[in-house]
């Protein structure tokens, strides 16, 4: 009997290994991203702790989901780089500029939680005047590294594994198209803050656009396209499928994540509540779901019968 097959990739040896092929900067950015999940984690013991409200502008909900966000983002950003042909000093450059603005975005938010004061649109106070500065040019640089990422994602990709990098380039664009809803939520939040309307700045849902648009959530929905779209692609290279099949998989999915973040972003900047859908917007947004759900159970089926096969064989 073989067992070659059966031990020659344990499952637990795919981090260490992953670890192993990170340049020093990709490393660092990963590291970071561990270090804002731990964050993540410690406030949400303190949030269930303190019995305080979930929503609202003063929250521990802020630093539980920026950590969050900005740890999935660390670490998949980390992996993509992986994927580039980048000269050391850009990927210093890139990835320890972005490891810097991560750590100083999220310990500005900490800090305004910390103190029982909004972090956002907040200049009741000469120092929160300075933290609101200082998170936009945080984000500033933030934007301006993923761009750089987006365009090299095109210029200086690897050879091989197409369908992993379409899925990188699609992630990425949708990434940056998170960016610029971003700063959208930025100009109307400090708009409102200007005219007064208190109330469509520190709602319970953050910004709000007209009777009940959420800008929030179309931003949500564009900055995680990086994870979904990148793990489809490492999971289709990995099936059995042709070439065409894999990068039709991701198409899909891209077209599919496109459209349900057109339909938040129409709900939201049409003033309307995130799920109070029409016939037709949510019609939209289960066709897109589809276009993104059905890939994924192909795929995964694919994987997984293809190494049900490859052990097989190995006992034979």
């Amino acid at each position: 009997m073989q067992t070659a097959n059966l031990t020659r990739h344990p499952l637990a040896s795919y981090l260490p290994r992953g670890w192993q092929h990170l340049s020093a900067p990709a490393k660092l950015l990963a590291a970071v991203g561990l270090l804002m999940a731990a964050s993540a984690a410690f406030h949400a013991v303190v949030f269930f702790q303190s019995g305080t409200a979930w929503e609202g502008p003063v929250s521990w909900r802020k630093p539980i989901t920026f950590g969050l966000s900005l740890a999935l983002a660390a670490v998949t950003l980390a992996l993509i780089e992986s994927r580039l042909r980048l000269r050391p000093v850009v990927s210093w450059l890139l990835l320890g500029a972005l490891s810097a603005a991560f750590v100083l975005e999220a310990f500005l938010v900490t800090l305004q939680a910390w103190r029982g004061v909004p972090s956002h649109f907040n200049t009741a106070t000469p120092f929160d005047s300075l933290v609101f500065s200082a998170m936009g040019m945080t984000v500033a640089v933030i934007v301006v590294v993923i761009v750089g990422l987006a365009v090299l994602s095109f210029t200086s990709a690897k050879p091989g594994a197409p369908a992993l990098t379409l899925a990188i380039r699609a992630g990425l664009m949708l990434l940056v198209a998170g960016q610029v809803l971003g700063v959208a939520i930025i100009v109307v939040g400090e708009s409102a803050a200007l005219s007064g309307n208190e109330a469509a700045v520190f709602g319970p849902e953050g910004v709000v656009l007209g009777a009940a648009g959420i800008l929030k959530s179309p931003h949500g929905i564009a900055l995680h396209a990086i994870q979904v779209l990148p793990l489809l692609g490492w999971l289709v290279q990995r099936s059995a499928w042709s070439e065409a099949r894999r990068r039709s998989a991701v198409w899909s999915a891209a077209a599919g994540y496109t459209v349900v973040l057109a339909v938040s972003v129409f709900q939201a900047y049409t003033g309307q509540a995130q799920f109070a859908l029409s016939i037709a917007a949510l019609s939209a947004a289960l066709a897109g779901v589809l276009l993104v759900v059905v890939p994924y159970v192909q795929a995964i089926r694919s994987v997984g019968r293809r190494k049900s096969d490859g052990n097989l064989t190995g006992l034979r």
